[in-house]
């Protein structure tokens, strides 16, 4: 009897012993504790004149930049008068960003047509517009998209304290008309660089 009894309870040790081995485990517990930081999105536009070309000086312009809004003002405008000179963005974010649209409103009679980019001529490179009031063309804007910090896949991104320019040239045909007031609207759109396709 004492050998079934030390039978059993070898047994029942090595049962014991297999059941605790298969359900024993150790347990550490690492905590992680961390801080994010979102970036900033910030860009700034400004408007520089290199010249208004004319015969007489009675043609002015204005700007004001305020907030995220810039506004020009032409006055006395006449025929053949030529007005150049550039928009820069200054990135002052800091994360890229992307021009994603430019949507410009104007006098209910104007439209731009893009006719395409210049191969030769006084712009090469530059796209040409031509502004018409309802069918008579007025004038002509060639404009240049200068994106330092484009790349291939977005050529339209700004890095942080990067700055992208947009130069203008503007001739007013002699088919303009007299006595007539014309406004324009533009918005930049800019998203985060990551969000282009």
């Amino acid at each position: 009897m004492n050998k079934k009894i030390a039978a059993i309870f070898v047994i029942l040790m090595l049962s014991l012993g297999i059941v605790g081995f298969a359900y024993a485990h150790w347990i550490k517990i690492i905590y992680v504790t961390g801080n994010v930081t979102t970036g900033t999105f910030e860009v700034i536009p400004s408007f520089h004149l290199d010249e208004l070309r004319q015969d007489k000086p009675v043609a002015t312009l204005r700007s004001d930049v305020v907030g995220d809004s810039l506004t020009i003002w032409l006055d006395n405008v006449y025929p053949c008068l030529w007005v150049t000179g550039y928009l820069d963005f200054e990135n002052t974010g800091t994360i890229p960003v992307h021009l994603i649209n430019i949507a410009t409103t104007g006098n209910e009679t104007l439209h731009l047509e893009n006719m395409g980019v210049m191969e030769e001529g006084d712009y090469p490179g530059y796209t040409d517009y031509e502004v018409f009031d309802g069918e008579k063309l007025i004038a002509n804007l060639f404009v240049q998209y200068y994106f330092p910090d484009g790349t291939q896949n977005d050529p339209f991104q700004i890095d942080p304290d990067g700055t992208a320019y947009i130069y203008f040239a503007l001739h007013f045909k002699e088919e303009l008309p007299k006595n007539v007031y014309y406004w324009f609207h533009m918005e930049f759109e800019f998203w985060n660089w990551n969000e282009w396709p």
